[in-house]
């Protein structure tokens, strides 16, 4: 495989943008992604973004695709990127690239999230509470709100 340096830095986007006017994930578009990203460590910011708005359009997939999205990004993500000990600004910044604090994510942008969460040593607070917010949104709890006040007369 060719490294970032010797390989074209359009391609990975060009094949999620392809597979998304396709509207449709195939085990080829895993395994041609997959081809590209062997190496997380090369894979730039703008890549990583490529695919993230390719996991948030929600797609039909392959079941492939969930496990290559969360593996490869989740690696990027603590390894390269954030580090193990994720600061404030590399979590506002994975919150906003799966969708922002109301999103409602979808299977493999769960997972992602999910694997972030385990392979962390630390994530702030505000990492945590969006996770909890993803969860409760997922089990169809939408805020647990105080139990008004009730007068017996």
């Amino acid at each position: 495989m060719a490294s970032r340096k010797e390989r074209d830095p359009e391609i990975i986007p060009l094949i999620c943008q392809f597979v998304a006017r396709r509207n449709r994930i195939q085990e080829e578009d895993v395994a041609a992604l997959a081809r590209f990203c062997r190496n997380h460590a090369e894979l730039s910011p703008g890549e990583a973004e490529s695919l993230f708005a390719l996991a948030r359009a929600g797609l039909p997939s392959c079941p492939e695709w969930g496990d290559f999205f969360a593996e490869t990004l989740s690696a990027w993500f603590v390894e390269d990127y954030a580090g193990h000990d994720v600061g404030v600004g590399a979590a506002r910044h994975l919150i906003t690239w799966l969708g922002g604090d109301d999103a409602r994510l979808n299977p493999a942008c769960f997972r992602l999230l999910t694997q972030v969460l385990e392979r962390a040593a630390h994530c702030p607070e505000e990492l945590l509470a969006f996770a909890r917010a993803c969860l409760m949104r997922a089990m169809g709890v939408e805020r647990l709100a105080p139990k008004p006040d009730v007068q017996v007369a």
